[in-house]
């Protein structure tokens, strides 16, 4: 009996481990991205360039994108732009968690269709980011910030296939139960009928 562990890196992806230099570099210029002083009129188009890496590499790499540095990141920006403690860290703590636990159902899809089970979970972000506000009387709330929830799902494709190619995977790469080991099956159909794979 497998015993499936979707928040585990499973099957292929156990052959190409995401470099720790490439996962906190993206993540350092996401963040860099988000911080730089955009124009008034424009920042509420823009994406949350800081959310949309995090949540690949929380997909593709849990092991070195999990829920303390999605809280860690969330902190960070707080400080950085000097609004309600906590309310970054929060939203994208539960943004993180619930890619994480959409992950299986979310390799199945390539990168198109990862955007759009993902954008409810930036919309999301959003809008509790702005009830948040609401609830502790914050005099910046502005409701236009909504469409940045549909602008980082936008954001996310070429995103993702630029970190996909940079990383060598491809969207053929689904995550396999625990106990799938390709030396063993290839050992397998090798032995059914003394023929080997061709």
């Amino acid at each position: 009996m497998s015993i499936d562990k979707p928040l585990v890196p499973q099957g292929p992806l156990l052959l190409t481990p995401a470099s720790t230099r490439l996962v906190a570099g993206s993540l350092i210029l996401a963040y860099l991205a988000t911080q730089l002083p955009w124009p008034d009129g424009v920042s509420w188009l823009l994406p949350d360039f800081t959310l949309a890496v995090l949540l690949y590499w929380s997909i593709h790499a849990p092991h070195r994108a999990g829920l303390g540095l999605a809280m860690t990141l969330g902190l960070l920006t707080d400080i950085a732009q000097g609004g309600l403690m906590g309310q970054h860290a929060l939203t994208y703590t539960l943004s993180a968690f619930a890619a994480l636990s959409l992950r299986r159902r979310l390799e199945n899809f390539q990168v198109g269709g990862r955007a759009l089970q993902l954008a409810p979970i930036f919309f999301g972000q959003q809008l509790l980011f702005l009830l948040l506000g609401l609830a502790f009387h914050r005099p910046d709330v502005d409701w236009r910030f909504l469409a940045a929830g549909v602008a980082t799902a936008l954001f996310w494709i070429p995103a993702a296939h630029l970190l996909d190619w940079l990383t060598g995977w491809t969207s053929k790469m689904h995550i396999e139960p625990a106990d799938s080991d390709p030396s063993v099956r290839t050992r397998g159909r090798a032995g059914h009928g003394g023929r080997g794979p061709r």
